[in-house]
């Protein structure tokens, strides 16, 4: 009986230690990667606020290209339309707002890729998103709610659900409906379905590995139920990334 007990205190430590080393890696991948990830928005001076908030994204490449969502973006309009924007958070903690310009938008995997102006800023690491398999647990970062809770990124964990072949419903689709939802399962591309909530403000934001940091992904989509008020009040638990993968061809065709 004694031995029992040892053997199983023994499990019960080994347990906490694997559970504080996943817990100390996924805070030191938020330190590496939190420098990389930005503001998208627009500026004019005479709106109110002059800063509209419309997602996430982050640093890629040689420190000066974006990578966020294609329905992030503004739609295209000519003269006194507000300029598109990136905010880049300083070593002091203090957001700097740079112009930036839309090198490509890839409506059909629902990215886009920014060059902003300025000096370059921290880049993420991409990771190899076809390693990813179901039943992996990843994280993922970004402005939930559109900056209710202040322009600080916010961390969530997620678990890959399913890994399904996917096309998304519209090129401006940030949000899913339940019905729309059925549309997914006769795509051509993998998608990641996540055990997570997430928040539209989420969109763009790397879904990264929890351990190195390595981004895996792009967050996109929303499972709603109802309406666009019920994703605050009665969140699905669900959301979906884009695999890492299409980034690269995108950085492949900048280089």
């Amino acid at each position: 009986m004694i031995r029992r007990e040892f053997h199983l205190a023994g499990l019960a430590g080994l347990f906490l230690l694997a559970t504080s080393h996943v817990q100390a890696g996924l805070a030191e991948a938020i330190v590496k990667l939190k420098p990389s990830v930005v503001l998208i928005g627009t500026f004019k001076a005479t709106d109110s606020p002059r800063f509209q908030l419309r997602g996430t994204g982050f640093i890629v490449g040689n420190g000066q290209l974006v990578v966020t969502n294609s329905h992030v973006l503004p739609a295209p309009a000519g003269g006194d339309a507000p300029a598109l924007v990136v905010q880049v958070r300083q070593a002091s903690g203090e957001w700097q707002m740079r112009p930036a310009v839309m090198l490509e938008t890839n409506p059909a995997v629902d990215l886009a890729l920014l060059r902003m102006e300025g000096a370059p800023g921290t880049a993420a690491r991409l990771g190899d998103s076809n390693s990813v398999r179901e039943g992996d647990d990843l994280a993922f970062m970004g402005f939930p709610i559109g900056g209710v809770l202040g322009f600080s990124p916010v961390t969530h964990r997620a678990t890959v659900s399913s890994i399904t072949p996917a096309a998304l419903p519209s090129p401006s689709a940030g949000r899913l409906s339940e019905m729309a939802i059925r549309g997914l399962r006769n795509g051509t591309f993998n998608i990641f379905q996540l055990d997570a909530t997430a928040y539209p403000g989420n969109s763009g934001g790397p879904l990264f590995h929890p351990e190195t940091g390595e981004v895996l992904g792009v967050l996109n989509m929303v499972l709603i139920k109802g309406t666009r008020e019920s994703a605050l009040s009665q969140p699905s638990g669900i959301s979906y990334a884009i695999p890492g993968v299409h980034v690269r061809e995108m950085l492949d065709r900048h280089r």
